[in-house]
């Protein structure tokens, strides 16, 4: 059911080709605090839906991707009632900014 998340452990989608240590290391950490932790590998417009569709936890996004792989689907997670914020600052992403490459993010509900 959208937003219920009701699903068995804990849900993170992340890139299988960006498990970086920083990612790694996000999982590690929700491991130890989550019974049960499910990786789903999929593109980054999508983890932001699954996100925002209820079908996942959280989407620790710590390797790079560009504006244009993120922007519709934060207004699509943003609407559906959830936050992505910069993963240093701990603000909303910003978009529109003279270098186009986002820092490091969480999707989350």
């Amino acid at each position: 059911m959208y937003g219920d998340l009701d699903l068995p452990g804990y849900t993170i989608v992340a890139s299988r080709s960006h498990l970086n240590p920083e990612t790694k290391e996000f999982i590690d950490r929700a491991e130890a605090d989550h019974k049960e932790v499910k990786l789903v590998s999929k593109g980054s417009s999508i983890k932001l839906c699954l996100v925002a569709e209820g079908n996942a936890n959280v989407y620790p996004r710590l390797a790079p991707t560009m504006e244009w792989d993120t922007a519709a689907a934060h207004a699509v997670a943003k609407f559906a009632g959830c936050q992505v914020i910069d993963y240093n600052t701990k603000e909303e992403l910003r978009y529109n900014k003279e270098d186009l490459l986002n820092p490091y993010f969480l999707v989350s509900r």
